[in-house]
């Protein structure tokens, strides 16, 4: 919503729209990256 009106959303209408792309497989994964969210478990926060 871009306007400072509100919008009416009615029950079983389409509010959005996924498109899914098939893409190529990386050179280096995330887990060769040793990512510092890599392996968690459960709910984890900002790690800076």
């Amino acid at each position: 919503n871009t306007t400072p009106l509100p919008i009416k959303v009615y029950a079983n209408e389409g509010i959005a729209q996924l498109v899914f792309f098939r893409g190529n497989r990386p050179e280096v994964t995330y887990a060769d990256r040793k990512g510092k969210y890599q392996g968690q478990r459960g709910i984890t926060t900002a790690k800076i």
